[in-house]
């Protein structure tokens, strides 16, 4: 592998606990530089990676999985603690596919407060710790038409819930078929690259407890379309995913959707680099999500 023309320091991390079943799969590369005219990752294979269930006290040191290719596709033979069994999973990659870390003992439980460290290049990284908070309750799912200020209206999904009290923070997306035959815990989560940002975020700061007819964003993109462009056709399956983050890892979407948004000009922000919720610059947010979702199921 040449890794020429790569940063030296520059570190990217990737990966979240959630509630479903373990286990959960990290990646950690470092990105290329942009002078280097590439836009590829090498995977850093030498890590120590720990992920800490403060509740508990469980310590989880992370095994590295290498990768094997067959043809096009790469797989990862990892042992599932979870089923006690050794399994092979695969993930697409349009970029580095080194660099993966899997759990050997760790469960995402809602309630419980995770933390990071890794030590990588001889320096300590950290992240504070992350509470699970209770997934969210989707009450309903409808699709109806709304005037999104573009071209007129337009078919949305709108989805009602309700908000615990509290502060709450959130991240929806949505597909035409269920989390659960995706999962966020798998390689093909982390690995590739997309210009398309299906997901939005939101603040509950003026939300009422009983929320009707939310009106689920489609996201943004590097091309500017306008809002509305990346809504599912009606009667196709839909399924909106929800997912609880912490208010930092709030505020890293945030400044990533921002930065999506710049067109350079006087009244939008000049693109910077954005570091996440890990200490010493990484690259990434280490987050922690509860999950759940509500669909309508095409000819249902």
């Amino acid at each position: 592998m040449d890794f020429s023309g790569y940063t030296s320091d520059a570190i990217v991390f990737e990966g979240i606990v959630t509630n479903e079943r373990p286990p959960y799969f990290f990646h950690l590369t470092r990105p290329s530089a942009v002078s280097a005219g590439e836009y590829d990752y090498a995977g850093i294979e030498d890590a120590v990676i720990i992920i800490t269930d403060v509740t508990d006290g469980i310590r989880d040191t992370l095994q590295y999985v290498p990768p094997r290719f067959e043809g096009y596709d790469v797989y990862y033979n990892y042992y599932n603690y979870d089923t006690k069994r050794k399994e092979e999973t695969s993930g697409f990659s349009l970029g580095a596919v080194y660099g993966m870390y899997v759990t050997t003992k760790l469960y995402g439980i809602v309630g419980h407060s995770y933390s990071l460290d890794f030590y990588c290049d001889g320096k300590h990284f950290e992240s504070e710790a992350q509470k699970m908070e209770q997934p969210l309750i989707i009450t309903g799912l409808k699709v109806k038409k709304v005037d999104l200020g573009e071209k007129g209206e337009t078919d949305a999904p709108c989805i009602s819930f309700i908000n615990p009290p509290g502060e709450n923070y959130y991240l929806f997306s949505f597909y035409p078929w269920s989390y659960t035959h995706f999962t966020f815990t798998r390689p093909n989560v982390l690995l590739g690259g997309d210009s398309d940002w299906r997901f939005s975020i939101l603040s509950d700061e003026y939300l009422e407890e009983d929320v009707v007819d939310f009106i689920v964003d489609d996201g943004e993109n590097a091309f500017g379309y306008p809002n509305g462009w990346g809504y599912i056709p009606v009667g196709d399956s839909l399924y909106v995913w929800a997912q609880t983050i912490s208010k930092d890892c709030y505020h890293v979407y945030e400044q990533m959707l921002k930065q999506l948004r710049t067109d350079g000009g006087a009244y939008t922000p000049t693109p910077t680099s954005i570091t996440g919720n890990i200490s010493g610059g990484v690259y990434g947010c280490f987050r922690v999500s509860a999950v759940s979702e509500k669909g309508i199921l095409k000819g249902k």
